[in-house]
């Protein structure tokens, strides 16, 4: 396994808060390395969340016109780290 022991805790974290607020839920993350992991509740429903995701990224609709992105981030993102 590529995730180290604070990336696993995070992972686990995540998984209880979204099965708290959300019956069906599937996510994944890329590592630093650039290795995919992925995760879901129900594989058959994971695999439908996906699936439905991609196609709706490839579509051009912009499932992301409901959040408001900041015309320029990079310097506050800095502060943070």
């Amino acid at each position: 396994m590529w995730m180290d022991e604070q990336e696993l805790e995070a992972i686990d974290k995540a998984r209880d808060i979204l099965g708290e607020f959300f019956g069906n839920f599937a996510f994944c993350v890329v590592g630093e390395d650039g290795e995919l992991f992925y995760d879901y509740r129900d594989r058959f429903v994971g695999k439908a969340l996906f699936v439905a995701a991609v196609e709706d990224m490839e579509s051009g609709c912009g499932g992301d016109d409901w959040l408001d992105w900041p015309e320029d981030d990079d310097d506050d993102y800095q502060e943070v780290l």
